[in-house]
């Protein structure tokens, strides 16, 4: 199994860990575990990173810089924000510092150019072979059900327009149908929820090919630079609701992560999700209870096997007591999971500085 590691260096502003703590982690880390990467970011201290990346390189273990892309973004470049069909600012949630969910809209260039920007100025010449990009993807029902009906601004109203959609459509069957706007016939493997109404199933189309689109421009740019490229996504079950097509995001990508947090009680965990979408739209029609166990995870993981790009799916290692209460077991079951899926490796999400040594343990 090949494992890659995410360390959460903190804030923009405000760093968590020193390299010293980081290095002597990885360490501990490393001699427990086989290793082939490592994520860090994303606060912007430059020697942070030039001396993490010079042990890692000295341990012939590769680097990506974490990278968020419509979210936090605009605390350090403004840009334009997201806004529901009613053209109201949507919703947010402070998780912890540095990670607000305050969302960028997805189809302004500007948004794109401040990522760009925000690598040049923070990053380049910090030592790393790639870039993980994070929040590439429209709110979820964290923000409530406007936060899933966005972005609803001048230019993305043109591009659903240009695609064959007048928002104001929308908003017209949204006022009428209320939480059957969202009404399924059953979910697809490999597809996700199929709406009903014609209105519904249009709109989350273009919305993932807008964010496809923009995320492809990304890659782009830093294959260009000679840096490899990876993608944080959410479950297949949850990814259309954020405007995460599978089949169309991971066309330029080298790696893909997909979330399956089935511990984690915060945004991109499956169950919390899922609660959250029942209880915005109770009265939708289409969705029935899960149950978040491994066979839950098998048959998620089953629906990537043909991608045309290498799957690394993310596994809580760290502990939380208030959001992600992992322990041994899960950890192992997860994994054995991901082995018998034929994955390219896993993610050891979100956090390994905070993960317990029983949890390296169970890995080996």
């Amino acid at each position: 199994m090949k494992y890659i590691i995410q360390i959460f260096t903190g804030g923009w502003h405000n760093q968590n860990y020193s390299p010293e703590q980081i290095i002597e982690r990885l360490e501990t880390v490393t001699s427990r575990i086989p290793v082939q990467r490592v994520i860090l970011g994303w606060n912007i201290d430059k020697e942070l990173y030039k001396a993490i990346n010079t042990y890692l390189s000295s341990k012939q273990i590769g680097s990506f810089l974490w990278l968020p892309v419509f979210s936090e973004i605009s605390e350090l470049f403004p840009g334009p924000e997201t806004v529901d069909i009613y053209g109201q600012k949507t919703q947010t949630l402070a998780l912890q510092e540095g990670e607000n969910f305050a969302f960028s809209c997805p189809s302004a260039m500007q948004n794109i150019e401040n990522v760009k920007r925000v690598y040049e100025e923070y990053f380049a010449g910090c030592g790393f072979q790639g870039v993980f990009l994070d929040k590439i993807r429209g709110q979820s029902f964290v923000g409530g059900t406007m936060g899933v009906l966005s972005c609803g601004c001048a230019n993305c109203r043109q591009r659903f327009l240009q695609n064959g959609l007048d928002l104001n459509t929308l908003k017209k069957v949204y006022e009428t149908k209320k939480d059957h706007l969202f009404d399924t016939d059953g979910y697809v493997p490999g597809k996700g929820f199929l709406f009903r109404d014609p209105a519904s199933e249009q709109f989350f189309t273009v919305k993932s090919e807008i964010i496809a689109e923009q995320v492809r421009d990304l890659c782009r740019w830093f294959h260009a630079k000679g840096l490899k490229t990876g993608l944080d996504l959410y479950a297949p079950l949850l990814s259309r609701f954020t405007g995460q097509d599978y089949a169309l995001i991971t066309k330029e990508a080298d790696f893909i992560k997909p979330m399956m947090y089935r511990r984690t009680e915060a945004p991109a965990g499956i169950g919390y999700e899922y609660t959250l979408l029942k209880e915005c739209i109770p009265q939708a029609e289409g969705y029935p209870d899960i149950h978040t166990d491994v066979a839950f995870l098998t048959s998620q993981l089953a629906e990537m096997k043909d991608l045309p790009v290498s799957v690394y799916p993310g596994i809580e290692i760290n502990y939380r007591e208030d959001i992600a209460r992992t322990d041994p077991e899960y950890i192992r079951a997860s994994l054995q999971a991901v082995r018998d899926c034929g994955m390219a490796g896993a993610v050891l999400a979100w956090d390994v500085m905070l993960a317990p040594d029983e949890h390296l343990d169970a890995l080996i």
